[in-house]
């Protein structure tokens, strides 16, 4: 049973709630690079870390939207929030690579519970897909300007430990905001557990999201060490990533305003192999303005077709079940990217890690065009 249509005002509140959950797959490259160049990770050490997090964001992002409707919703949402407030507390401590990478596990553990519990308010809207673009543009305002005040002004200023006080502040944040969210989602049971009675369309359009989804990641998490490879300064990577943050949210505002239209299917399947087109340039820089165009591109392209994935479970598998693995889909994917790439990158060449990107991209796009020509009629979208 789905919840009662939140009111706009419960929505925006659950929009800035979850950012706390979904700022750290933009900010990790930025955060856990200078714990590279400090010593504190390698460069396979921060791929693994930055798989094994997003892992568990995408596990507890699935299994916990029944756990957390129905009863003491607000008060699961301040416990997720705090739990996120404490892990980031305590990175900030000189502890080993492996107590750290679990401890970042844990952590993606609270900020998947912080974006299932926005998810539950954002999804029982009308349309789902409009107000998840609303998200993306929220939520990627803000992290345009951490992208860019991260690796200028706080982490060459307060060090890299600055960047977890900054985001213990977004998980304290988010407990005041889930005090202030008296929306009441009913009962449902895990969206999960219905899993066997959706169309066979669905699973491909979800392996394509991971796919899609490990493109992306497979080249973000070693975007700082490619700057500092090819010599690009603190300040062109800050650019870099806000740039790439602002094309973002480009690409979700034309989503919110008109661009959900759009037949998902067609274009599904160009723009997958275009983030793979897109990753891979990214990773062979000519100078710092393919950098940065390279990495806009890549961003734009993201968050133009997130929503888009959504539109086409929604209309392939209209009781909304399937639509909460979505985002499960993305961050298994996130996690998947730098996962592979770690396996083949090094201290001196991370190259390697955009082949993998370009690979995975393309991928995505033929399993969208498969879905194309082997979803049943009823299961097509217009």
């Amino acid at each position: 049973m789905q919840p009662q249509p939140p009111h706009m005002r419960h929505v925006l509140l659950a929009i800035l709630y979850g950012i706390a959950g979904v700022c750290i797959l933009t900010l990790q490259p930025l955060v856990f690079g200078p714990m590279v160049a400090a010593g504190r990770l390698t460069e396979s050490q921060m791929g693994l870390q930055s798989g094994v997090e997003t892992a568990a964001l995408a596990l507890t992002s699935a299994l916990l939207p029944g756990w957390l409707s129905g009863a003491h919703f607000r008060t699961k949402l301040v416990g997720l929030a705090a739990v996120m407030v404490g892990c980031n507390m305590l990175t900030t401590l000189p502890i080993s690579p492996v107590a750290l990478i679990g401890l970042r596990g844990v952590c993606g553990l609270a900020e998947g519970g912080i974006l299932a519990g926005a998810f539950i308010v954002i999804f029982a809207t009308p349309n789902p897909d409009r107000a998840n673009a609303l998200f993306l543009v929220i939520s990627n305002i803000l992290i345009a300007v951490l992208a860019y005040l991260v690796p200028s002004w706080l982490v060459p200023n307060y060090g890299f430990s600055s960047s977890f006080w900054l985001m213990s502040g977004l998980g304290a944040m988010s407990v005041l905001l889930a005090i202030l969210l008296r929306h009441k989602p009913e009962q449902f049971a895990s969206p999960v557990m219905g899993w066997r009675t959706w169309p066979n369309g669905t699973y491909m359009i979800l392996a394509g999201i991971v796919a899609q989804n490990g493109a992306l990641m497979a080249a973000w998490a070693f975007l700082e060490s490619t700057a500092r490879h090819h010599g690009f300064s603190a300040s062109t990577v800050g650019l870099s990533a806000s740039l790439a943050v602002v094309t973002q949210i480009c690409g979700a505002l034309a989503i919110t305003l008109g661009g959900y239209r759009l037949p998902a299917g067609p274009a599904l399947v160009l723009g997958s192999i275009g983030m793979g087109a897109s990753a891979f340039w990214l990773g062979h820089p000519q100078n710092t303005a393919t950098f940065i165009v390279a990495n806009c591109l890549l961003g734009f392209l993201w968050l133009t077709l997130t929503p888009l994935g959504i539109k086409r479970i929604v209309e392939i598998e209209p009781t909304r079940q399937a639509v909460y693995m979505t985002a499960p889909a993305q961050f298994a994917g996130l996690s998947m990217g730098p996962f592979i790439s770690s396996y083949f990158v090094s201290d001196t060449n991370v190259e390697p890690a955009y082949l993998v990107a370009g690979l995975l991209g393309l991928a995505a796009g033929l399993i969208f065009l498969a879905v194309l020509h082997t979803a049943s009629p009823n299961e097509q979208i217009a």
